[in-house]
């Protein structure tokens, strides 16, 4: 019988959720995942596409590799349409519970060392932000974030039960630019998570020395990331939900 091939010695995990419309990507982003070095890693998938990828033969082959690499991978698909994005992050967040999270979209490739490199900094260190590979052909390098450091899929942060509860009404409550649904109020994950964590007074880094590698290189720039009130709603509700749930941690400790 084949043996998995052991990944790491070390005790923490990075938690890795890929939320999936079906790319045709999804299969090298899986791959790049499965074969990261030196770390060792969880991953769950959220499927939103109108039929099912654990259907095609490249991710199957995906989980197959993933057996073989001794690797925790789980499946599961969403009928939800019109909150598609906000509902598949949820999802994959009620699933990820350990302090070192990632979101990783179906377009994203990795070298085999970028995780190690991420893990490295944070592992052990308590506490933190996050920290983030530099994200060649970033779809925000043309947008409003373009000229600051900020979050991006494939970067690690920290949750702990005050990011935890931020994000899971975040998800909840929320109608982002990738949804479907129509809403005045609608907010952009990315400006959200580059603004949340500074809020939050936690350190942040993008690691130039690790690379991820988005693979949308046909598509233009979509018009409403450039929207200023987007970055407006999207940092005011930073601002609503750290006040919040920091006051109602606040409220907890001191009635126990």
């Amino acid at each position: 019988m084949h043996q998995p091939v052991p990944l790491s010695v070390g005790a923490e995990f990075v938690d890795v959720g890929i939320l999936t419309k079906g790319k045709p990507t999804l299969g090298m982003t899986l791959v790049t995942l499965l074969l990261q070095e030196g770390v060792r890693i969880r991953v769950h998938l959220v499927d939103t596409s109108d039929r099912p990828v654990i259907k095609r033969d490249d991710v199957l082959f995906a989980l197959k590799l993933a057996q073989d690499r001794g690797v925790i991978c789980e499946y599961e698909y969403s009928k939800e349409r019109q909150r598609a994005f906000s509902a598949g992050r949820l999802r994959l967040l009620e699933s990820l519970k350990g302090p070192h999270t990632c979101f990783l979209d179906d377009d994203i490739v990795l070298p085999s060392t970028t995780f190690a490199r991420l893990a490295a900094t944070v592992f052990g260190g308590g506490e933190y932000g996050y920290v983030a590979p530099l994200c060649v052909n970033a779809g925000a390098s043309r947008g409003f974030l373009s000229d600051r450091p900020h979050y991006s899929p494939g970067g690690i942060f920290y949750q702990d039960d005050l990011v935890r509860s931020i994000l899971l009404e975040y998800y909840s409550t929320t109608v982002d630019v990738l949804d479907a649904r129509n809403s005045s109020e609608k907010v952009w994950e990315l400006a959200f998570l580059a603004e949340l964590f500074p809020a939050l007074g936690r350190q942040t880094r993008v690691m130039d020395e690790s690379l991820s590698y988005h693979l949308d290189y046909h598509r233009g720039m979509r018009w409403e990331l450039t929207e200023e009130r987007l970055m407006m709603r999207s940092r005011a509700k930073v601002t609503e939900l750290v006040g919040k749930h920091r006051a109602a941690l606040l409220a907890d400790s001191n009635v126990g």
